[in-house]
């Protein structure tokens, strides 16, 4: 019994669910409302392409400004590596064999000054005595004593 009356509800609210989803979505939009719709698009595709050529104006520009100035630098390097247009090429085309000669000079004479610098009078606190140390001694006796030992083996 319980059965037959729940099914009996859901067909009469299936039937009355058609009835009223037909009346609501039946009708479909008005002719008003799909006008407005249509001008709303035209109106917001226009606006994206004004938009789109604006942009792409401004880019061309830039392209432009790019490739003048690019042209600029390949002419001034065109004029430099001409044979004709300077006598002296050693002035205007720097080679690499200049940089690196000036650069090593300048790299000896601050490494001479670092060296003489870091040498000091005073002995450091383990080497106190003058006899004292590891490299410290009389040169030559250490050669004769060196030369004994070879000589006997």
């Amino acid at each position: 019994m319980e059965i037959v009356i729940s099914l009996g509800l859901v067909i009469v609210g299936g039937v009355i669910g058609f009835f009223i989803g037909r009346h609501f979505y039946g009708q479909g939009p008005s002719q008003e409302s799909i006008s407005q719709a249509q001008q709303d698009l035209k109106a917001v595709l226009s606006e994206q392409t004004e938009r789109h050529v604006f942009q792409s104006q401004q880019l061309v520009q830039n392209i432009e400004k790019q490739c003048s100035a690019l042209n600029q630098q390949l002419e001034a390097y065109q004029d430099l590596l001409s044979p004709t247009s300077n006598s002296n090429e050693d002035d205007t085309v720097p080679f690499f064999g200049e940089h690196a000669s000036t650069y090593l000079r300048n790299q000896l004479d601050t490494s001479d000054t670092s060296k003489n610098s870091s040498q000091h009078d005073t002995q450091p606190r383990d080497f106190a005595a003058a006899g004292s140390g590891l490299f410290t001694g009389q040169t030559g006796e250490g050669n004769n004593k060196e030369e004994g030992t070879n000589s006997k083996t």
